[in-house]
């Protein structure tokens, strides 16, 4: 059967290195949704900063977003300014204690560690690595001095990213944090660069599955398209699992379409594909 929703990742998937998306994809949700399809956003991003994305795209889906550790409705009206008056239905943040301990293993290592609370972005220090990090979130990041870092993260957090610019230094915090934490909680990576850290259990794949059940929609119903490994449970998860061209190999491994990457159209491919397929045939 044609998919009841259609689930895309942003970054590596729909945004081309401007952060802008194809025209050609963004008609495209237009004629999923005239065939009666639901389209959304699962991203690694903020809320704040996914939306303006997801907005541009016209979804009308609620938003996946930290990794699916927050699952927030669209703002009433579609208008930016009032995301913080959109209803939350799904929060899991990483427990106090283990971002503690992240923390120290930044702090003997070097490496920026983001905590995000109630959608905004904390740090020690602006450096070069937030820096990037900021540049292709669009958001400003809040140094914590009252109260610090540490104080902040006994309330928790909604995710952690642990960012590292140089590639082997970043290679190094990935494989040193899925070997130290990598059991009592969940971490990936999305762009080269940022090591994403959730609470146990909570991804992608996870959300896919909460919001299925609160929308009554069988998950094997759902095409997700996704590039890189904090994707694997999106599609894992997904009846059509996609990949693009330029995706992770451990993505197109498990893909059952390909679709051209960023500023491509990809996601205009697969409506038309979609779209073409017989009504009751896969």
């Amino acid at each position: 059967m044609r998919p009841k929703l259609l689930i895309s990742d942003l970054d590596g998937t729909l945004l081309d290195e401007r952060l802008t998306l194809d025209p050609r994809d963004v008609a495209a949700v237009g004629l999923a949704q005239a065939a009666g399809m639901r389209v959304g956003v699962a991203t690694g991003r903020m809320y704040r900063s996914g939306l303006p994305h997801a907005l541009a795209l016209g979804v009308d889906l609620p938003l996946i977003c930290y990794q699916g550790a927050l699952i927030k409705e669209l703002p009433r009206g579609g208008a930016e300014r009032d995301l913080e008056e959109a209803p939350v239905l799904f929060r899991r943040e990483v427990p106090a204690e283990l971002g503690l301990e992240v923390l120290e293993i930044c702090r003997r290592r070097g490496y920026a560690l983001n905590v995000y609370q109630e959608d905004h972005l904390y740090v020690e220090e602006i450096n070069d690595d937030v820096r990037l990090y900021t540049g292709i979130a669009q958001v400003e990041a809040e140094v914590a001095t009252e109260p610090s870092l540490a104080e902040r993260l006994l309330r928790g957090s909604t995710k952690l990213t642990v960012v590292a610019r140089d590639r082997d230094r970043f290679q190094a915090a990935l494989d040193e944090l899925q070997q130290l934490i990598g059991g009592r909680a969940e971490v990936t990576r999305s762009l080269i660069g940022f090591c994403e850290i959730t609470a146990q259990a909570v991804n992608k794949g996870h959300a896919l599955r909460w919001l299925c059940r609160h929308l009554g929609v069988d998950p094997q119903d759902v095409a997700a398209v996704g590039d890189a490994p904090n994707d694997l449970s999106l599609l894992e998860a997904a009846g059509t699992k996609v990949g693009v061209e330029t995706a992770a190999p451990e993505v197109r491994a498990i893909a059952d379409w390909l679709v051209p990457g960023p500023g491509q159209g990809g996601l205009a491919e697969l409506v038309r594909r979609v779209l073409l397929a017989p009504v009751g045939s896969r």
